[in-house]
């Protein structure tokens, strides 16, 4: 039995789905910069920095189980995801509250920082991770038609990231590790963002939720749901796995560029390398239709680990190091461009396996999984990096120090990488998807 053709997206959709997106990735840019902030002004130990982060992270896999929960039982007029968009104007303000952060002890500067990254991660990115996933799922006419729309939306989404990631590290080059320079970072970002981000609750409405009888799901039975789902909980791993790899890379991506090519002004140079990602996510709704989705992943996969390799060729060399950058870029940001599209087929996948449809729990499962691999990432790299004698306050770091940095710049996320190819092989959900959607379809029509 053959599926209907897919209708294009509407020019609302279109239009206004990816001005969150853009909000958030611009957000990612400016967040970045919290290991370094926290290091260089605050005064913090990347060790202690680490450590702090992977304690909020703790919290927040109870924050993701909670969030999927209450997603689940959310009824409302404006839909089931759509209302916690509101979480992204609490999401900027605790990123400009920490950013504004006066000079304190060193105990008071890890308390505020402490509380502000949990804040910005484990309560406001929560509920917009989890949300926004069932938002979409619910705003599409038709779930095939997600790639198209994350196509679109991680377009826009990188090219702003990549614009706001050539700025930031001009501007504090030019104003200087200040209060004052922070400050200014934060609200210039900060507050024309949050208002552009916001745009989509107004504009885009959910139009599914109706369509499909949406049961009250208990604690222990969203549990028992999520257990029977084994896509998700692949994908959720693999997230985790990603996300540690990436992080390692993000996170002493600072350090590199200080350190190793003696310049901070490169990482607006290396930005640039972020056009490979969008030319993937351009094309993906061609690639994904010739060869699919995950196969796309798995090749992008090996491109990132030969990336991540070919800077060790030449440590000194600029055009090297770009063209290293600009190839494994797509490594990771493949996957995480597109695992809210896997989501949404596992929301189907679920439904399908279990007859209850929990789209909240399966959500939160890959967002907490998510946020986790970040964590270890950063906890790690601080971790590693004060092993390796990193020490803030000097101008020239150790010959250990400086090894460890290209360490975690080259090889490891590598490593990474690879494991990432050999786990994608493992989902064969979307070559099932057609024939699973046919009998929902009939399921809920009888009923």
């Amino acid at each position: 039995m053959e599926q209907k053709r897919v209708e294009k997206l509407s020019w609302k959709l279109k239009l206004f789905w990816p001005l969150f997106g853009i909000s958030t990735s611009v957000a990612g840019v400016v967040t970045g910069y919290i290991s370094y902030y926290a290091s260089d002004y605050m005064g913090i130990s990347v060790a202690l920095v680490g450590t702090l982060i992977m304690i909020s992270k703790i919290f927040d896999g109870f924050t993701d189980v909670m969030a999927g929960y209450l997603i689940d039982r959310t009824h409302t007029k404006y839909g089931k995801g759509r209302p916690y968009d509101f979480s992204l104007i609490g999401y900027w303000l605790s990123i400009i509250a920490l950013y504004c952060a006066p000079r304190m002890s060193v105990v008071l500067s890890a308390a505020y920082l402490f509380i502000m990254y949990t804040l910005i991660n484990s309560v406001f990115a929560t509920l917009m991770n989890c949300g926004g996933a069932v938002y979409m799922a619910n705003a599409l006419d038709d779930p095939r038609q997600s790639v198209s729309l994350i196509s679109i939306t991680s377009t826009l989404g990188t090219l702003c990231t990549m614009v706001a990631s050539i700025i930031l590290p001009q501007m504090l080059d030019k104003l200087g590790n200040t209060s004052a320079a922070w400050k200014t970072i934060a609200l210039s970002f900060g507050i024309p963002m949050m208002i552009l981000g916001m745009l989509r609750f107004f504009m885009v409405k959910e139009k599914r939720n109706s369509d499909v009888k949406n049961e009250r799901i208990g604690f222990k039975e969203m549990l028992q749901v999520l257990a029977k789902n084994k896509y998700i909980l692949l994908v959720a791993l693999i997230n985790c796995w990603c996300s540690i790899g990436c992080n390692l890379n993000i996170n002493t991506s600072t350090y590199y560029c200080v350190y190793i090519m003696k310049n901070i002004g490169l990482q607006s140079i290396l930005s640039l390398s972020m056009v490979s990602v969008i030319l993937i996510v351009i094309l993906m709704p061609f690639l994904s239709k010739k060869f699919g989705t995950v196969n796309v992943m798995r090749v992008c996969s090996l491109f990132g680990a030969f990336g991540y390799i070919l800077r060790l060729f030449d440590l000194n060399s600029v055009p090297l190091l770009v063209a290293s950058s600009f190839i494994s870029m797509v490594g990771f940001y493949t996957f995480f461009s597109f695992s809210s599209a896997m989501v949404i087929d596992c929301m189907d996948y679920g439904e399908w396996k279990t007859g209850k449809r929990s789209e909240g729990a399966v959500a939160a499962t890959q967002s907490v999984c998510s946020k986790v691999g970040a964590a270890i990432g950063v906890g790690l790299c601080g971790f590693l990096m004060g092993m390796a004698g990193y020490n803030g306050n000097l101008d020239v770091q150790t010959a250990g120090t400086n090894a460890m940095i290209i360490a975690l710049s080259s090889w490891i996320p590598a490593a990474f990488c690879i494991v990432e190819f050999i786990m994608l092989k493992f989902y064969k959900l979307e070559e099932n998807l057609p024939q699973i959607r046919l009998e929902l379809n009939d399921r809920r029509n009888i009923k």
